[in-house]
């Protein structure tokens, strides 16, 4: 995490090592990833940078925790509290993260990387991808018990299964994207293009056929009782 002197730094400057440390570690994996680079770009001396961070773990640490955060916020600050219908406040949460994503292109590749690209083998960055998890899974479990509360969810399946379904199925809601509509929703978000292509209305269709799945599951409807 950042030392004191890092936060004794004038705002415009803190920025500027955040978004070039930010496209180092998206263009890159973790290991590959260079200090060196980031100091020649920000124009600071090497030394200083470990003045701020004691090393490229506790920058890229700070990374993680600046960017999960910021996102979090984000969806917390434009969800509409006046919705109470919790698959409504779904559906708004997906078009906001998308909406965000398509908007924040450093921060949403790196996000990206650091979930996904790291090696299964290394304990340290399977901690780090777990940390993310996490983060995204306690946001969510939020707004699932305030359903349960309200009646909206069964309360006979353990809530943090409820949460990490959920969860899990809306982080592939981009590999979904690709092969419905086929284009990849990261190379969109690499190539800085700002909008999907597909409508809103297309989007929407899709959220309703994964809500209908959280609502009742995939067994037919019309499925005669015994």
């Amino acid at each position: 995490m950042p030392k004191q002197t890092f936060f004794n730094l004038p705002e415009e400057k803190r920025n500027k090592i955040i978004n070039i440390s930010l496209l180092e570690f998206a263009q890159h994996s973790y290991r590959a990833a260079s200090v060196s680079r980031i100091v020649k770009k920000a124009g600071i001396a090497k030394g200083s940078m470990y003045q701020y961070f004691k090393n490229k773990k506790g920058l890229y640490l700070h990374l993680i925790d600046f960017t999960t955060n910021k996102k979090l916020s984000y969806l917390d600050r434009h969800l509409d509290s006046s919705i109470e219908d919790f698959y409504e406040l779904y559906k708004q949460m997906i078009f906001l993260a998308v909406k965000y994503d398509l908007g924040n292109i450093g921060k949403s590749l790196f996000t990206y990387n650091a979930s996904h690209n790291h090696n299964h083998n290394d304990k340290e960055m399977r901690e780090i991808a777990m940390n993310i998890s996490e983060k995204k899974r306690n946001f969510l479990k939020k707004y699932v018990i305030t359903a349960r509360e309200r009646g909206q969810i069964r309360k006979d399946v353990d809530v943090d299964l409820i949460t990490c379904t959920i969860n899990q199925i809306s982080s592939n809601l981009g590999v979904y994207m690709s092969i419905k509509f086929n284009f990849n929703y990261i190379n969109l978000i690499e190539k800085g293009i700002l909008k999907l292509p597909i409508s809103d209305k297309k989007l929407e269709s899709m959220v309703d056929e994964l809500i209908e799945i959280f609502k009742h599951g995939f067994e037919p409807k019309n499925k005669a009782k015994a």
